[in-house]
């Protein structure tokens, strides 16, 4: 018999507890003891004079439960998409003559997706870097010696390493020459 604990919380602790571990059919009763405590027992009460009822169950759920289906891996998060990078030079276009004078010319390039702010584009004129690495896409030669020229654009991360390359273009670099 429970005793001490508040009148609203007695009932339903006490039937919760003997609908999942009594035995089915069993019979239940309910009735108040001699400090006024509601109390549901599997027998009934032994002093007489006390007011008990029999407590109608309904039946008890037999369904069987579902199949096992695995759960979602804790991994959840999605797998992290890589970023698909274009870099082309846009000007001057490949095959370019750069007319006679001091071999001054401009290069520019389109980056796609823009740089992020640990990024920077580095321009390659015959293999070597023409400056330090930066954030912009423009940069402009100047004393370009006589003759055929390889341009290259570089995408660096911010460790330096290339994360995309524009294809290889040719110019062509007229300057007068002393003979």
């Amino acid at each position: 018999m429970l005793t001490g604990t508040p009148r609203f919380a007695l009932p339903g602790v006490v039937l919760a507890g003997l609908l999942t571990t009594g035995p089915a059919g069993a019979d239940i009763y309910r009735y108040e003891d001699q400090d006024g405590n509601v109390v549901f027992s599997d027998k009934p009460p032994t002093e007489h004079g006390q007011n008990v009822e029999a407590v109608e169950l309904g039946k008890t759920n037999r369904a069987e439960p579902p199949p096992n289906i695995p759960r979602a891996s804790a991994n959840t998060e999605k797998p992290i998409a890589r970023t698909a990078y274009t870099t082309t030079i846009t000007s001057p276009a490949d095959g370019t003559t750069v007319p006679m004078g001091p071999g001054n010319f401009a290069v520019t390039a389109m980056l796609s997706p823009p740089l992020n702010s640990d990024e920077r584009a580095v321009l390659l004129l015959d293999g070597k870097p023409v400056g330090e690495p930066q954030r912009g896409s423009a940069w402009q030669l100047q004393n370009v010696f006589r003759g055929e020229h390889q341009l290259i654009v570089e995408r660096r991360d911010s460790k330096g390493n290339t994360v995309n390359t524009s294809a290889a273009i040719t110019v062509y670099v007229l300057r007068p020459s002393i003979r």
